[in-house]
């Protein structure tokens, strides 16, 4: 299921892109030879006017074919026909060219600013203020002088933000430094940590050894039959205590639990704004002790206002492009592996299945507007053959046209012709990087230490590879 939510994701970022050139195509009335959904032969359609609506064979996205477009008109084949794409004004063949990354792009907004009107769950650390719950001995936090209860005010040249932009700074910033403003107590310090690098999989990723405070731990479901049950503990419960010590951070408890040795701890519990003492019995299971109940790391997000929800929206994807920019800009000056950071189909199928499997459809479409977003953006770069390339021939045409010149067809082939070769190197590379990618998952295990993660802002994800799929 996770492979058949790659493809459906995929068709439908791409049959997204298409569609935004076909309708403002058909609004400025430029003639629509083909719309089709997928590749290869026509399995079936209709015909509506000049257009062919079709569905095709391979399921991998879709196209748009306008009337006397780039190498039909090279080739001199163009009919002369007014309706032509390239018969048109210039303004008119740029809204064209525009309108597909944009619709990606919007769908990329849309995705998490309807989300939060519907309603979902999230994590608790994820707008939560980033407040240290727990210093790992040995950290680049513990090296600074961090200590729990820190306030953590600004970061670098970010004031005021969340636990889940601190996350993702420190994970594309492996051994660096990062200057932090820090109120302990009334006092405002500005200590500068040096980050620390680890490796899951190929990439290098920061750390800086710190765990969110949290003020105790929810129960979502309790198991039947195990200690915490038998102690009367319900689902939706807080444990805010053991032994009388507050819980500080999630591996504090699970700390707390594996510092138990078997005996019997005493446990504060909130339920129904009610304190409760129940005493529990920690018992072994994959060799560390447990209670038996699942945690509530997450929070119920909804709001009714529509600014609120598009303000989400907006933020949501703006750290996703400033995260890939960074990324991309690392790649450039050589401090991260292009390798590692450019992804094609296969690696996108890769992390559409992982995102299936542990976060399910919502998941899913989560991934799918973070993918929606990086395809716009990729194909608005000024690379001939695709989006953006066509903008910018446009706008020199048109800075020509200024000074009585014109762009020859000849001019045009030969840069249509550099594009395809620029692109096809490109999509070489990400697909043997792909493949090269795939065969070391299958037969390298990662360890057990890269298998589990800590929770958030303990040791960050990386980011998701930044996909290459050109489109047009």
């Amino acid at each position: 299921m996770g492979y058949v939510a790659f493809v459906l994701i995929l068709c439908a970022m791409i049959v997204i892109h298409e569609f935004g050139h076909f309708i403002v195509a058909k609004m400025l009335g430029i003639a629509v030879e083909t719309f089709s959904v997928g590749f290869g032969p026509r399995l079936l359609g209709f015909r509506i006017g000049e257009t062919d609506y079709r569905l095709s064979a391979i399921p991998l996205g879709g196209y748009v074919k306008f009337r006397g477009e780039n190498m039909e008109m090279i080739q001199g084949k163009s009919e002369g026909s007014i309706d032509e794409f390239l018969s048109h004004p210039k303004w008119k063949r740029l809204l064209v060219a525009v309108a597909g990354p944009v619709f990606n792009i919007v769908t990329a907004l849309l995705i998490p600013t309807i989300a939060i009107l519907v309603g979902f769950r999230d994590s608790i650390f994820t707008a939560e203020q980033i407040v240290v719950g727990r210093v790992l001995p040995g950290s680049s936090a513990e090296q600074a002088g961090l200590q729990p209860g820190d306030h953590i005010v600004a970061f670098g040249n970010h004031k005021n933000a969340k636990w889940n932009d601190f996350q993702l700074e420190i994970t594309l910033r492996p051994n660096e430094d990062l200057p932090l403003t820090v109120e302990r107590n009334g006092q405002t310090l500005h200590p500068v940590v040096k980050l620390q690098s680890r490796t899951v999989g190929n990439e290098q990723i920061g750390t800086i050894g710190i765990e969110p405070y949290l003020a105790g731990v929810g129960v979502a479901r309790v198991q039947p039959g195990l200690p915490a049950a038998q102690a009367g503990i319900q689902a939706g419960d807080k444990l805010v205590a053991v032994n009388g010590a507050e819980i500080t951070s999630y591996q504090h408890f699970k700390e707390m639990l594996n510092n138990s040795n078997g005996q019997a701890l005493s446990v504060k519990v909130i339920r129904n704004n009610q304190p409760l003492e129940l005493s529990v019995t920690p018992v072994i299971q994959e060799n560390e002790y447990r209670m038996g109940f699942r945690p509530d790391l997450t929070r119920f997000v909804k709001t009714s206002s529509l600014i609120t929800a598009l303000n989400y929206g907006w933020d949501y994807n703006w750290r996703i492009l400033r995260a890939t920019g960074v990324a991309l800009r690392q790649v450039i000056f050589g401090q991260r592996s292009a390798r590692n950071t450019l992804g094609g189909p296969v690696r996108i199928a890769e992390q559409t299945a992982d995102t299936y499997e542990a976060a399910g459809w919502m998941g899913t479409i989560e991934l799918m507007g973070m993918l929606s977003l990086n395809l716009g953006v990729f194909n608005l770069l000024p690379i001939p053959v695709l989006d953006g390339g066509v903008i910018l021939m446009i706008l020199v045409e048109a800075l020509f046209g200024l000074i009585g010149l014109s762009l020859t067809m000849n001019v045009r082939e030969r840069v249509q012709q550099v594009g395809f070769v620029m692109v096809l190197l490109l999509m070489g590379f990400v697909f043997v990087n792909d493949f090269v990618h795939l065969g070391e998952r299958i037969f390298s295990k990662p360890t057990a230490q890269e298998q589990s993660a800590g929770p958030a802002g303990t040791v960050p994800s990386p980011t998701p590879a930044a996909p290459v799929v050109p489109v047009r």
